[in-house]
């Protein structure tokens, strides 16, 4: 008889520990929060202008390549391989075709870099927002773990921290 109660009292231990511990987890899907946030929109919408703008730019700087060896083809058409080559050498289009080439790998990278750093300033604050109400809704209803819910393998409940995190975010 001790031994039932002994278990009995063993297994209320720790499935109050259990109660206990699911009590102090919680999950969120922070990326539906970023995207209900009128900021971000505008941070998405703004770095899709700035790609569109140096893609139109990439495609300016190919189509000038394409003319140039259009040109180049049309001098050459017709003409002997000694006369092709003084052509080439006069009009200097195997140099104009290099810096050109350079000149869009040059744009390339300075957009591509341009485009990372317009990210960083423009979405970090807006995630440290996120995070910090993220923080702040979890110490007020005293959960130690949130889980991001892409991540979660199973969930059944559980304390979903989305509404309460677009309240503290005034969405």
């Amino acid at each position: 008889m001790k031994q039932v109660r002994l278990i009995a009292i063993f297994a209320m231990m720790v499935f109050g520990s259990v109660l206990t511990f699911a009590q102090e987890i919680a999950h969120i899907d922070t990326q539906a929060v970023l995207e209900a946030m009128p900021q971000y929109k505008k941070a998405e919408t703004d770095l899709e202008a700035i790609g569109k703008k140096h893609q139109a730019q990439l495609e300016q700087m190919d189509a000038s390549l394409k003319q140039l060896e259009q040109a180049f083809q049309n001098d050459i058409k017709g003409k002997s391989q000694e006369e092709a080559q003084k052509i080439v050498t006069e009009k200097k289009y195997q140099e104009k075709g290099q810096e050109l080439q350079q000149k869009m790998v040059t744009y390339r990278q300075a957009a591509q870099e341009e485009m990372v750093n317009k990210e960083k300033a423009l979405l970090d604050p807006i995630e440290k927002r996120v995070m910090d109400a993220i923080s702040s809704v979890a110490a007020k209803k005293g959960i130690k773990y949130v889980l991001p819910a892409g991540v979660t393998i199973y969930k059944n409940g559980g304390y979903d921290l989305f509404n309460d995190v677009k309240k503290e975010l005034g969405l």
